[in-house]
């Protein structure tokens, strides 16, 4: 009978996930990626590429194999590669020195002849400023490295955030369907009490909209499934045929496994790439606030040689001098323009490392106390709701309790299962944000409420995430 065949609890299938790497590792390596001095987006060998990623979906997919298929895949990811080569231009660009000007004139005269005049000049000032363009230059490509490191992390934990998701959509929905085996054991039990005269109407009303709730739920708990799904699928920018691949492995059993939680605040302040951007913005901004500092000094001026030939006489030469009077534009409002974005630049960074010091804090707390909870339902609660389930059989099988007993013992169960699995998903969440933040991204998670329902958080509105945008 199928209600007896659900009255023996079933165990979850659990694989211990590998332990992700090291979160100071991972940072060197971002940083290595970024920091070459000529950069060239990874080259896309077309058919090659594709016939590369096809091969790794074949098989089900690891975190190591979802993060090389996205490095490779991932288009968001080349095109920052191609921003930062537009940057390293920039750069080059601010080394170059003006053109020379050449300039000529001629006088057609009414009583006959044309005077010709021609100068050749080099602004001279441009030498001067040089030097304050090119570390200019320098620190807004260096900021442009430090947003591309900034991709490479995002894109990394992108795919293993989108991993756990959908390991814990797939396992909530399997435990789903077994409480609909379990509703719907209950529903063909009272059916059959029903028949025979010994359950009432009411009773087996109730038992049919378990039922139906049941299956309610687990249509949701399957959309879930494919709402996870689809986040991993643009991480790893794929469609069409290469869409059809599983997922291997499980959620962690302990996940802080391999985690060091010392001093996370110094090490994350350490490894802020948005901290590398604002500060190569706010030295760029230095160096234009002394540029514009010279300029109100050194208006720009010219040297060169000019040749003069009147009608019917000889060529003659000589030094030719520009210079731009500053009467009626110092220079002095841009100047001041310059030195307030400076300011305002440094206050930003200021916070921001304020702000990156408390999301190590309490990323560290989250995953702390996350891991703890998700310990204690697998070490205490679980094995204690077994025991009351195992009880429940043994009076059932003792006629000491009827088989809807056994039945509610077994969804209560379920629902423990259920929380367990949640827990350690959000355990997981959480580690995967600090690592990510000791890494040198910047997890918005960081800033916003904790996704469990036991603590209640209101999201800090004066938290200003960088612009993922080139300086």
């Amino acid at each position: 009978m199928r209600a007896l065949r659900c009255l023996t609890p079933l165990a979850l299938a659990a694989c211990a996930a590998p332990p992700a790497a090291d979160a100071d590792a991972l940072h060197q390596e971002m940083q290595q990626r970024a920091s070459a001095h000529a950069p060239a987006p990874p080259q896309d060998d077309g058919d090659e590429t594709h016939a590369a990623v096809r091969d790794l979906l074949r098989e089900p997919l690891t975190d190591d194999v979802a993060v090389r298929i996205a490095l490779l895949h991932n288009r968001r990811l080349r095109a920052v590669y191609v921003r930062l080569g537009v940057a390293h231009k920039d750069l080059v660009q601010a080394g170059l020195l003006r053109n020379p000007v050449l300039g000529g004139d001629a006088r057609f005269l009414l009583d006959g002849g044309t005077e010709i005049e021609m100068g050749l000049a080099q602004p001279f000032v441009d030498l001067l400023y040089r030097p304050l363009r090119v570390r200019m230059g320098e620190a807004e490509f260096a900021a442009a490295q430090a947003l591309l490191a900034d991709e490479l992390v995002t894109t990394v934990f992108a795919v293993r955030r989108g991993a756990a998701a959908l390991r814990a959509a797939e396992a909530l929905a399997a435990l789903q369907r077994q409480e609909l085996a379990v509703a719907q054991a209950g529903h063909e039990l009272a059916a059959a009490l029903h028949q025979a005269g010994n359950v009432g109407d009411r009773e087996l009303a109730a038992h049919r909209v378990a039922e139906s709730r049941a299956r309610i739920d687990l249509a949701a708990a399957e959309l879930a499934v494919h709402e996870a799904r689809e986040p991993l699928q643009r991480a790893l920018g794929l469609w069409g045929a290469d869409t059809q691949w599983t997922l291997d492995g499980a959620l962690p059993a302990d996940p802080l496994d391999g985690v060091d939680l010392a001093q996370v605040e110094g090490r994350a302040v350490a490894a802020s790439l948005a901290l590398a951007v604002f500060r190569g913005r706010a030295d760029a901004l230095a160096n234009l606030a002394g540029l514009r500092r010279w300029e109100g000094w050194l208006p720009d001026g010219a040297l060169g040689v000019s040749a003069l030939r009147e009608p019917g006489g000889d060529w003659g030469f000589g030094p030719r001098f520009a210079f731009t009077l500053p009467l009626l534009d110092d220079r002095s409002t841009a100047r001041q323009r310059a030195e307030l974005q400076l300011q305002q630049a440094l206050l930003e960074t200021e916070q921001l490392a304020v702000d990156i010091r408390s999301a190590a804090r309490l990323l560290r707390e989250r995953a702390t106390l996350l891991a703890a909870r998700a310990a204690f339902l697998r070490d205490q609660h679980l094995p204690h709701r077994e025991q009351h389930v195992t009880a429940v059989v043994q009076h059932y099988n003792a006629m000491q309790v009827g088989a809807f007993t056994v039945l509610e013992a077994r969804k209560a169960q379920l629902h423990d299962e259920r929380e367990h699995v949640q827990v350690r998903r959000d355990a997981l969440f959480a580690r995967l944000d600090l690592e990510r933040l000791l890494a040198g991204g910047l997890p918005a998670a960081a800033f916003t409420p904790s996704p469990s329902p036991a603590i209640d958080v209101v999201p800090d509105p004066s938290v200003r995430l960088p612009a993922r945008t080139a300086p």
